[in-house]
């Protein structure tokens, strides 16, 4: 009996784990100089492609997410980084009804510390975040 308890409440995490992965899919565009590109979250893989740099298509994990907000958000820890990359994490959270905010970070600890005093706009460059406001499609 326990183990099937064991088994469904584990059903449930995991599911739910993908309806979060799900909930932000889509495409995501943005103009400007540094912004030109599209990000493209998708079921399995995130890709991020940029004026200054290519991310993925890679597999990712949900680290955290808030979709019942009037803001939803999730971050995303890339599991197969590339040194064409330089981004550890994504994370797409609604900014208005038009726009999206995305932000990268060049590791997990930058992603974790990001609301820090020192790491916030730091112009260190381990710290620094690109953000870009996008559009979703």
């Amino acid at each position: 009996m326990q183990v099937s308890r064991l088994l469904v409440a584990l059903s449930l995490l995991v599911a739910h784990s993908a309806m979060a992965a799900d909930a932000l899919t889509g495409t995501y565009r943005g103009d400007g100089r540094a912004c030109f590109g599209a990000l493209f979250v998708r079921p399995k893989t995130i890709e991020w492609n940029a004026s200054f740099f290519k991310c993925g298509p890679t597999r990712y994990k949900v680290i955290a997410q808030d979709l019942t907000s009037d803001k939803p958000r999730a971050a995303y820890k890339i599991e197969d980084r590339h040194k064409r990359c330089g981004l550890a994490v994504i994370e797409v959270s609604r900014y208005n009804d038009t726009f999206w905010s995305v932000n990268g970070y060049p590791s997990l600890e930058a992603y974790q510390k990001r609301d820090e005093p020192g790491w916030k706009d730091s112009t260190e460059p381990g710290r620094q975040i690109a953000n870009c406001g996008m559009r979703k499609e």
